[in-house]
């Protein structure tokens, strides 16, 4: 009987700490937040396009998706990889100036790496790198040639009205967020001091420098590019800066 009491004792004094223990635990699992891996996604990636693969222009790349990720571009033939900058959250630009050791196509593919800790997304880009590629004239083929029909109909009828012009869809053109470009606000001639006192017209004329300031069109600075002859830019006239390369923006 004495035996019974102590043990009935004994187990309603330790019921309160193991209700106190399970109680405790369930907090604890609750406060615990669940861990998520989180997958890149590309969801865009653009380009525009220039009007020749020559030396000095400028290929400039967006790629959209996750947000805090690592994004390079690489293209088949060019030297190196573009290392993608998050300019907008989710939103990465980057640029490649074509250099006299890439051998760049037309067609050359292009592909976008979005790396995220251990997991990485990979998509190659769709379009060419050239404005009016042998892509794009395929795919406006069928509308000229239904034209040619249409015109074919219609010059048959005596008196008919010339058939209309054949309608064409532009795709929608992406909002630019151009880093790199600018407008020329002055073309100016710097010209070096000589040792001499009084420097031949000869030394004068290799002293002469021309000095071009270009304001930028997204932080309103101002980056000056300097050529030993005259290259030709003008006031107002709409350029891209990309690593000291001066070149026409002809989008």
């Amino acid at each position: 009987m004495k035996k019974r009491i102590v043990t009935c004792a004994l187990v309603a004094a330790l019921a309160p700490a193991g209700m106190l223990l399970a109680t405790s635990g369930t907090a604890l699992a609750q406060t615990l937040p669940l861990s998520r891996t989180v997958t890149p996604a590309i969801e865009g990636f653009h380009v525009e396009k220039v009007p020749r693969l020559e030396q000095g222009a400028a290929l400039h790349f967006q790629v959209y998706g996750t947000q805090n990720a690592t994004v390079s571009v690489s293209i088949d033939g060019a030297t190196r990889a573009v290392q993608m900058q998050e300019t907008e959250p989710g939103q990465y630009s980057g640029s490649y100036v074509i250099g006299n050791h890439d051998r760049l196509q037309a067609s050359s593919p292009v592909t976008a790496e979005m790396r995220l800790g251990s997991q990485v997304a990979t998509t190659v880009l769709r379009d060419g790198l050239v404005r009016g590629d042998t892509a794009q004239g395929q795919a406006q083929e069928p509308v000229r040639q239904l034209a040619s029909k249409d015109a074919n109909v219609a010059s048959a009828a005596p008196g008919a009205a010339p058939p209309p012009p054949p309608r064409t869809t532009e795709r929608p053109r992406v909002a630019r967020y151009c880093t790199s470009c600018g407008i020329v606000e002055k073309v100016e001639i710097v010209r070096e001091a000589t040792g001499s006192a009084r420097p031949l017209a000869s030394d004068v004329q290799a002293a002469q420098r021309y000095r071009v300031t270009v304001r930028m069109n997204t932080t309103e600075a101002t980056q000056a590019v300097e050529f030993d002859n005259n290259p030709g830019y003008r006031k107002g006239d709409r350029v891209r800066v990309n690593d000291g390369v001066l070149s026409l923006d002809r989008e």
